[in-house]
């Protein structure tokens, strides 16, 4: 495991919410960022994180990505079921990073925990 690395799997509105919430470590200092969309890659890699281009929900990207070695992995895409798939396969890679997940309805927030994720954040009806 690598302590320092953080990955964040979907780059939007939410991930940035759940990461200004996250407390700032500087053993957290490397960021990398897994999303299909090059738009969301670009504003990735000008706020200082490394990029990688691919789908969540594919055990490879998370592998391309470095999810086996993440001492923390953030999961904000878009669709509850898509993130729930994702914590599950962050899990099956990596059994000791804290996994923090953004979810769109509150009453999945215990399916979340009870399944994988740490933390769970609901995200606001814009993010």
């Amino acid at each position: 495991m690598m302590i320092g690395l953080t990955v964040v799997v979907g780059y939007g509105d939410a991930a940035l919410d759940v990461l200004r919430h996250l407390p700032l470590r500087p053993d957290h200092s490397e960021v990398v960022v897994l999303d299909p969309d090059a738009v969301a890659l670009t504003g990735a890699l000008a706020n200082g994180a490394r990029a990688t281009r691919g789908d969540g929900r594919d055990v490879c990207a998370l592998r391309q990505a470095g999810v086996q070695f993440a001492g923390r992995v953030v999961v904000a895409v878009p669709d509850d079921l898509d993130g729930l798939q994702i914590v599950l396969a962050t899990r099956s890679l990596n059994r000791t990073a804290i996994v923090v997940a953004a979810v769109r309805d509150s009453a999945n927030q215990d399916l979340f925990s009870r399944l994988g994720a740490d933390e769970v954040f609901v995200r606001s009806a814009s993010a």
